[in-house]
């Protein structure tokens, strides 16, 4: 997943891009700021790779934000004002995108940030139905997925297998395919080897989760463990 911030002054504005975000897999929105200075704090405490960041703000613009954060945080200015995007440009902002934003115009920017930070690869097509189709380990064949079907997504070396009821299908993908396709709002890596169903989970312990209908546990990594959490945080009454 690919960390996003969103600094703008304006929370309207936040919320539509907020929206957006959560639209396309392999986007992970971990903060968004009012305020350009905690914003950027934000950005390092985060360790964020990419931000949403509006110009016409109190205390500091965008323009003087981007110059102070780490050049390597890519950036995309989402403004009203056009007259800043030559200035834009010679910052290497990635994008810039007049408001009010469009989806279609919003992706075509994503897409751009793809081709810098995952070259080669289309990480960013959000899946237009409920289903897709995988190649299956039988040459040639091609199996359709219902994502409402899926349980929970197996690494098996170079395949994956899709667990869905009593069936098991193998494909070749990557996890790292599917973490970035699957809908973040539905689905969440738990471990190198296991990509779990958000609704089907009914309980975690020791490092462990339980999935409805099924007698495997499935480990929860250390190093899957903080995101999991603060995905689940909504849904936890404590």
């Amino acid at each position: 997943m690919i960390k996003c911030v969103i600094i703008d002054d304006e929370q309207p504005s936040i919320n539509v891009l907020k929206g957006y975000i959560q639209k396309i897999p392999g986007l992970q929105l971990v903060g968004t700021a009012i305020n350009p200075i905690e914003g950027i704090e934000l950005v390092r405490s985060t360790k964020a790779e990419v931000v949403f960041l509006d110009i016409q703000m109190d205390e500091m613009n965008g323009i003087e934000v981007k110059q102070v954060m780490d050049p390597s945080v890519k950036v995309v200015y989402c403004t009203a004002y056009s007259e800043f995007a030559v200035t834009s440009y010679e910052l290497d902002a990635v994008d810039y995108l007049i408001k009010p934003i469009a989806f279609g115009r919003f992706v075509k920017a994503v897409q751009k940030l793809s081709d810098k930070l995952l070259p080669g690869i289309s990480a960013f097509e959000v899946i237009p139905h409920d289903y897709f189709y995988v190649k299956a380990e039988h040459k040639g064949k091609m199996i359709k997925i219902d994502i409402d079907d899926i349980d929970y997504i197996e690494s098996r070396s170079n395949y994956v297998a899709f667990h869905r009821g009593n069936d098991v299908t193998l494909a070749y993908l990557t996890m790292k395919d599917l973490e970035l396709r699957l809908p973040p709002s539905q689905f969440t890596r738990v471990h190198k080897s296991y990509i779990v169903a958000l609704n089907r989970i009914t309980a975690f312990e020791n490092g462990s989760l339980l999935l409805k209908g099924k007698s495997t546990r499935i480990p929860l990594g250390n190093n899957y463990k903080e995101a999991f959490m603060e995905k689940m945080k909504g849904k936890l009454f404590l």
